[in-house]
């Protein structure tokens, strides 16, 4: 998993419908301005880790509900749980784990 492509959220930017509605600038390549960066970016720059997945409090309350809002939410988790090794398998397969 190349995380480059993948949101701090675990939502594969590619794939997400925010982007390509231009509702997202995209956290990876974005420079977000100072007290306005999405909650997952904003968190994971002052914990200072590259994605969601990788936080000792995954998931948060913050992100459970995040990760409820649609399907691509539902599929970070699972990407997420992958990154984690709490779904065993490849990538593909972590997407029809259920949440």
């Amino acid at each position: 998993m190349e995380l480059g492509k993948i949101g701090f959220c675990g939502v594969d930017c590619s794939a997400c419908p925010d982007l390509q509605n231009e509702k997202c600038p995209g956290c990876r390549e974005s420079v977000w301005p100072e007290g306005d960066a999405c909650p997952p970016v904003a968190c994971c720059g002052e914990r200072k880790i590259p994605c969601c997945g990788l936080c000792p409090d995954f998931p948060c309350p913050m992100m459970r509900e995040f990760y409820g809002e649609s399907e691509s939410h539902e599929e970070a988790y699972r990407r997420m749980r992958f990154l984690r090794g709490e779904v065993q398998g490849d990538e593909n397969a972590a997407k029809n784990h259920p949440v």
